[in-house]
Parts: C-alpha cells; sequence; structure tokens
C-alpha cells in the first residue's frame, strides 16, 4: 500500500512533523514501512520554460524536426526533437545543456545526423510528472513566463511511503485509515472529507430497482449492493491533482470516471466499479453464482472460464465482472460513454480470496474485500464518487440510488475497565490517558461505574475483546515509553536439558570428522516422500492445510534435505561434501500414531573431496557404521546392546541392499539407518557419485540413558583366554544377531564366575562343504577374571554349555 503524504494531509496535519518522525511512527503503531519513495517534481536546474517558434523536417531524417526554441533570455536556440504532438508558438519544458533529468540523464550540446542540437524538449515521464513518454509535455495556455524555472510551475515533489499492511488491518488500505492512526499516534485532529453530510452512515433501505435500473442478489456472497446511475456525463482525462495523486500511489490514470473510482477507493479503502450503462443488457444486475463453464474477457485482456463457486456480476444475459476481483473488458467505461452505473458492494472476503486465487488473480479491489471492508462505510464510498464524477465529468444522478441487501456487521460493544488495562500492561496509567487515547482511535467510550463500554467502530474488525483494546492502547501510547523494570524470570540454560546435551556432543563429533552442519526447513514434498519412503508413510504425515505444494508434509528424515544441500554444493563447486543435520523428524508406529523422534543425519561423498598429491582412500559402509555407532554411544547406547541386520531388497527405496544395514537396541529406544544411498534414488538428485550416509532416531526416553555418569572400573591384570566356535547357520541370518544370542548365551554360561570380555566375528565362508543356503561364522570368545588367572577346566565347562545351549537358542548347528 502506498501512501503519500501530500494526500494525507489533506485529512491531518503533518506539514510540521519531517518525514523521518513519520517513517518512524508508522512502525510503531504496526504499519511497516518498506521503502520511502519520491513522486513528481524533483527539484532540476536548468530545466526552463520555453516556446517552439518554429520548426522544419530535419534534413537527414524522416522522424525528426529542427525546432526554433526561445526560452526567454534572448538567445533563439535550435533544438532537434522527435515529438509530433506539437504546433508553432506551443509552450513547453526545455532541458538545456548541463541539466540532469531523473536517471542521472545529463543535457549536453551534441549533433544529430549533422544538426546541432542545444538542448532537449520534455515528455512527462522525462521529468517525473507522469507515466506519459507519448510525446511532449504541452504547457500552452497556463500563463507560464518564458524562462521561468520548471520547479516554479509545478507542486514540489511528493514524500510516498510504501507500507506492508498486515492481514487484519484492512482499515489501513486507505488513506483516511493511515492518516486516522497517524491523527491518534500524534494526536491531531482527523480532517474528515468534504462535503462532511456524505459520512452520515446510514443502513440499507432495501430499494432494489429504479425507472432505470433493476438490481437482484442471488447469493450469500454479497450482503450489500449499492448502485448509481449518472447520466450524461462526458467521459475525458481526469484534472492533474487526480492524476498527481494516483501516480504517486503508483496507478496509472485512465479517464475521468475511472480515476475517480480508483481515487476514492485509495481516500477511503471502499472498491467501487463504473459500468457503461448501455452496456448492462436488460437493464438488469444480477449478483449470482457463475454457471459451470461461464466464459468472461476481463481488463487484463485474458479469458477466464469459471465455475460454480465463484461470484459474478451479470446483467440478463452475460457476466459482466467477476465480483471483488476484476471487472469486464466488454462493460467498462470507454471515450463513447455517456451514462453510468456507478456500484460500491461488500463481497465476502473468503469468497473473494478463494476466487482469487483459483483464477491466480490479484487486484487492489481484491485485496481489499479479503482483508474485510467496512460495510457501514460502502455507501458512503459511492456516495462519494457520485458527487465526483458529477463535479468532473458533468451528468446528473438519475432515480434513487438503489440499496439492497444490509449490513453483514456493524459497531460492537466491549467492556473493559481501567484496572484491567493496567493489570496487562504491567504498569501504572491513569484512566483520562487510557481513555484520551481511545477517543483518539474513534472508540466512543460510555462510562459506568468502574466499567468502561467501550463502542469501536465496524472498519476494525480485528478488535472484538479486551484483549485488543489493551493492545490499541500500548500501540499508541507507545512502547518507548513503558517503565523500565527488572524482570524476574528464572530459567534453565539449553545445556541441562538431556537432549541438548546429547546434540552439542554429536555436533562435537561430526564436526571432528570434517563434517559441516546444515539447517533445513521440517516441511517437505509429497513426491519426495513417496519416493524415498513409500505410499503409506507419506500419506501419514501429509498436512490437512498446507501453504504451498513443495511443503505439503512433515518431514520423517533429515536425510532428503542433507541430499539438496549436497547437490548445491556439487552444482556450485563448493568444498563441504561432508554434511549433518540434527533435528526433530515424525514416524507413525504400527498403530498409525505419530512419533515425533530426536535425529541426528549425515552424507559423505564416498570418493575423496579433495585433489592432493597423496590420494584418501574411498570411505565405505564401514566409516557410516563406525561413526553411527560413536554417536549412538554419546547418547548412552553402547554397540552390545545394537543388533544389526543388512537391508534386503525391496525392503527401503532410499538404501543400496547388500551395501546398508539397519540396528537397533532391544529397548527401541534407538534405531539406526546406515550405508550407502540407493544409486538410482542419489541420480534424482543429479550425484552421480556414491553418497554414504547415515541416520539416527532417538525416542525421549533415550536420553535417561545418557543422564548416566561414567565411573572408572579397574582393569584386570589377569591373562585372558579365548575360544573359536563355527556355527552353520542361514545365509538370511546376520552376524549381529548371532553375536548377541552368543553373548547371552555365554554371558549366562558363565554365572558370573568371569566375564566374557568380547565375542568377535573373525570369519565368514560359504560354499564347498556347506549346504545351499547354509553359511558358517566363526567367533572368538574372550574369557577373563579380575581376581585370578582362569584354567582350562574353567573354561572349558563353560565352552561346552554353551555349545550346548546355543543350539537351543537359535536355528544353528556347530561345526565341527
Amino acid at each position: 500500500m502506498k501512501v503519500s503524504i501530500q494526500w494525507l494531509n489533506k485529512y491531518v496535519d503533518l506539514s510540521d512533523i519531517g518525514e523521518e518522525r513519520i517513517a518512524e511512527a508508522l512502525p510503531m503503531i504496526g504499519l511497516e514501512v518498506e521503502d520511502v519513495l519520491k513522486a513528481g517534481l524533483v527539484p532540476l536546474q536548468n530545466v526552463v520554460i520555453g516556446q517552439i517558434l518554429e520548426f522544419v523536417p530535419h534534413a537527414n531524417s524522416n522522424h525528426l524536426s529542427v525546432c526554433k526554441v526561445d526560452v526567454g533570455d534572448g538567445v533563439i536556440r535550435q533544438i532537434v526533437c522527435g515529438a509530433k504532438n506539437f504546433k508553432q508558438n506551443d509552450v513547453v519544458p526545455v532541458a538545456l545543456p548541463g541539466a540532469t533529468l531523473p536517471g542521472d540523464f545529463t543535457i549536453s550540446e551534441t549533433v544529430m545526423r549533422g544538426e546541432v542540437s542545444q538542448g532537449m524538449m520534455c515528455s512527462a515521464r522525462e521529468l517525473g510528472l507522469g507515466a506519459d513518454h507519448s510525446g511532449l509535455l504541452i504547457l500552452t495556455g497556463k500563463g507560464f513566463k518564458l524562462g521561468t524555472p520548471i520547479n516554479d510551475c509545478f507542486p514540489p515533489a511528493d514524500t510516498v511511503f510504501d507500507i506492508s499492511i498486515t492481514a487484519n488491518r484492512g482499515d489501513c488500505l486507505s488513506h483516511l485509515g493511515v492518516a486516522r492512526d497517524l491523527a491518534a499516534y500524534f494526536n491531531r485532529e482527523l480532517k474528515m472529507p468534504v462535503p462532511e453530510n456524505i459520512f452520515a452512515r446510514e443502513r440499507p433501505s432495501g430499494n432494489a430497482s429504479n425507472e432505470f435500473l433493476k438490481v437482484s442478489i442471488e447469493t450469500p456472497d454479497c450482503a450489500l449492493y449499492n448502485a448509481w446511475t449518472i447520466r450524461g456525463v462526458k467521459v475525458a482525462p481526469s484534472p492533474e491533482w487526480m492524476q498527481r495523486d494516483l501516480l504517486a500511489v503508483g496507478l496509472r490514470p485512465i479517464n475521468n470516471i475511472v480515476d475517480i473510482t480508483n481515487w476514492v477507493m485509495m481516500e477511503l479503502g471502499s472498491p467501487l466499479h463504473a459500468f457503461d450503462a448501455a452496456q448492462i443488457g436488460g437493464n438488469e444486475i444480477h449478483i449470482r453464482k457463475a454457471s459451470e463453464g461461464e466464459k468472461i474477457k476481463l481488463l487484463d485482456g485474458k479469458d477466464y472460464v469459471l465455475s460454480a463457486e465463484h461470484c459474478v456480476i451479470a446483467d440478463a444475459q452475460k457476466a459482466m465482472v467477476v465480483a471483488g476481483v476484476m471487472g469486464g473488458e466488454n462493460s467498462g467505461v470507454t471515450d463513447a460513454t455517456t451514462d453510468v452505473v456507478l456500484e460500491a458492494a461488500w463481497f465476502d472476503p473468503a469468497s473473494v480470496r478463494k476466487t482469487s486465487r483459483k483464477l491466480a488473480l490479484s487486484s487492489d479491489s481484491s485485496t481489499r474485500f479479503t482483508r474485510d471492508v467496512d460495510p457501514t462505510f460502502v455507501a458512503v464510498a459511492g456516495t462519494r464518487a457520485a458527487q465526483l464524477i458529477v463535479e468532473l465529468a458533468g451528468g446528473t444522478v438519475a432515480g434513487t440510488p438503489i440499496s439492497l441487501g444490509d449490513w453483514p456487521r456493524a459497531d460492537r460493544m466491549i467492556e473493559i475497565s481501567g484496572d484491567y488495562v493496567r493489570e496487562r500492561c504491567g504498569y501504572d496509567v491513569e484512566d483520562a490517558e487510557i481513555l484520551d487515547i481511545f477517543k483518539r482511535l474513534r472508540f466512543a467510550v460510555t462510562i459506568e461505574g468502574d466499567k468502561w463500554q467501550v463502542l469501536v467502530p465496524a472498519f476494525r474488525p480485528d478488535v472484538d475483546r479486551p484483549i485488543d483494546l489493551v493492545e490499541e492502547f500500548v500501540r499508541i501510547y507507545g512502547t518507548t515509553t513503558i517503565p523500565s523494570g527488572a524482570i524476574d524470570s528464572p530459567v534453565l540454560p539449553a545445556l541441562d536439558a538431556k537432549t541438548a546435551r546429547f546434540v552439542a556432543k554429536a555436533n562435537d563429533l561430526l564436526v571432528g570428522q570434517g563434517f559441516s552442519e546444515c539447517v533445513h526447513y521440517t516441511l517437505r514434498d509429497e513426491a519426495e516422500l513417496k519416493k524415498c519412503f513409500g505410499e503409506t508413510i507419506a500419506a501419514a504425515l501429509a498436512l490437512a492445510n498446507p501453504l504451498t505444494s513443495e511443503q505439503s508434509h512433515i518431514r520423517p528424515s533429515l536425510l532428503p534435505g542433507l541430499l539438496d544441500a549436497l547437490k548445491l554444493n556439487l552444482a556450485a563447486h563448493n568444498e563441504p561434501r561432508r554434511l549433518f543435520e540434527t533435528g526433530h523428524v515424525f514416524r507413525p508406529d504400527k498403530s498409525g500414531a505419530l512419533r515425533e523422534l530426536v535425529s541426528v543425519a549425515f552424507v559423505a561423498l564416498a570418493e575423496p573431496t579433495t585433489r592432493n598429491w597423496k590420494s584418501r582412500e574411498k570411505i565405505d559402509f564401514y566409516f557410516a557404521k563406525k561413526l553411527a555407532f560413536d554417536l549412538a554411544a554419546r547418547a548412552g547406547i553402547t554397540e552390545q546392546r545394537l543388533l544389526v541386520e543388512a537391508v534386503a531388497a525391496g525392503t527401503s527405496p532410499l538404501w543400496q541392499p547388500g551395501h546398508a544395514a539397519v540396528a537397533n537396541d532391544r529397548a527401541k529406544a534407538v534405531s539406526i539407518e546406515m550405508g550407502l544411498i540407493s544409486p538410482k534414488l542419489a541420480l534424482d538428485w543429479d550425484i552421480e557419485a556414491n553418497v554414504i550416509a547415515g541416520e539416527l532416531l532417538f525416542t525421549s526416553d533415550t536420553f535417561k540413558l545418557a543422564d548416566k555418569v561414567t565411573k572408572f572400573k579397574a582393569f584386570s591384570t589377569f591373562p585372558p583366554v579365548s575360544r573359536d566356535l563355527a556355527l552353520v547357520v542361514d545365509q538370511s541370518v546376520s552376524e549381529g544377531f548371532v553375536a548377541d544370542r552368543l553373548k547371552a548365551t555365554a554371558t549366562k554360561a558363565t554365572a558370573k564366575q568371569f566375564a566374557v570380555e568380547k565375542i568377535n566375528c573373525f570369519d565368514v565362508y560359504q560354499g564347498k562343504g556347506l549346504p545351499e543356503g547354509k553359511k558358517s561364522l566363526a567367533f572368538e570368545i574372550v574369557f577373563r577374571s579380575e581376581n585370578k588367572t582362569l584354567t582350562d577346566d574353567e573354561v572349558n565347562k563353560v565352552f561346552a554349555k554353551i555349545q550346548l545351549d546355543i543350539e537351543r537358542n537359535i536355528k544353528c548347528t556347530i561345526r565341527k
């Protein structure tokens, strides 16, 4: 929303307040200033009023003219000009050599196709006075004296604030709305636009027709409709002051009728539309739903196909306007128009918002309707525009203005007290000061004992609770005037949280291994989830109301985001090729309920990342396993507690079967996935190299284990004793599973007489000598006592029991 200071001064006197002070005040009252612009004529040197005494065609050009120009200093100058819209003795602005025009364009004496040109005659756009560049700015008949500086002939440049209006402050999408807030903030009088009598708000009369027009409302999307028929208008350019105002706020002047509707919208915030009365079939207007497949060509020159959910303004035969969004091309005002129908209405914000999104069409009108236009001001805006049309375009209002429907909302009463305001603010302030600010905000207050009945006008639909009134008071009172005081708010340092301590340890470990940290959005794309995790997980993680199609699901893993970053680095030839992230992910459990998990994930290119005279070895699955297990240890999960299984074909699109594994502990407190990312999937990210990755998923219970204090335990000084055991198992049985069962069996067999120090798989064999589908796993079992040297008899008894029990615990045979 662009707001002109010169325009604002019509409603509140800010002439003694500098633009810097206003720019500081606007954000303090909730109106963020995105930019400060200049509109109109900036100070220009060596640009004066001149007169074209004579001109002849250029001898070496078929589109240039050679002109003799008098600028009042007694010297007749020759200027070559390409414009065609002037005639002899026309008065025009002339930029003399040395002048610098907007855009840092400096004028100098030059030669154009053999003819000397001693300056330049200017168009409106070249001076910053408008958008017209079709010819020279003709000033004939204005009474300007030759040689007068151009800045003495036009108002000074205007300052324009480009303001970001939040969704709840639709009342500030107008100059009057912004002026109202500034008047309250600076405690200045608000001057309502003249004539005052048109601002008496009255409910609709229920009049649905006159002798020139009939109107019917056939959909609840339109709660209120007003129409004026104005006959005998003359369509022409609008006055200079109106064009200047519109140009300052970024609107292109079209003609006096259209310009008036736009000007009143920017003044009062209520959108209007003017029809050519001759184009209204049957002299009927119907506010209805569009027919399915109904077509309309709008003012942007494009054809649109409508559906039954769209609201339109139609005549007896066709749709003329998409209600609240944009008018039709064939029903608008043209130079041939003599009679107009002026429309002022209130459309349901949700309906306009849905139509605007469906048609991918946004306009100044739709922006205001979707922010909830003040319904009590609709007829006021229409009356204001009708009076301006009669004043500036001639004509008369024919018949009785049509007024149909009713206000969907009006002023509301809110009860509050001074004590309530003080309690919520946390500081003392006098009742009189609170009441004065409410008055400045145009809130009427009735005092009943210690209770106040505050009447909030309809133009503030966002104020509907007592706490909103407190916010309004603080906004105008000023946050900078709040007294300072000590705040007693004890908090726990972040490092005291068990999860935070683990994350810090994980970060230290990964950074020490050469990884760079990444942070990504929690929301991901649906197609990505289906590709990496399958339809079931994707369906479980879909958002009910996503903002964009690219962010429609919450993430089940950090790995896709890391692949995005790796792809970007590779494409940009950036150095970081080892990346990690910590964060929260979401996965459904067996019942379908979502679980929020703490995740640590990492990715790295398998190949060396730098070119050196001595190359480093490629990393592989075992690198990922070692790093993942080291991370698990930081959470209190030791390697002995983890059961490792290879990723089987068809079980996970993310991992390459035979080169990746998953690991879980018995308590299901941690789940680890590690190994080689599927090369086929990596190619979808345009990554042609092998990617080694890992991800650890922790439940909230995990970190209770990490909180245990590690204590020193003296190591044994006595020698170990080892035994080898070979077991024949099915090829599908993992080494981790067998090692875990063997550890439990051996520990039970020792009966705590001595310790099972280590179980190590040192050989895997399959082939000749073994049945088909079988493999042999050879383990070394190491025993040690803390207080003596073990004898062969002690170890052999335990080893015999292990051999007996292991065959019962798992399906295996001992290989002799």
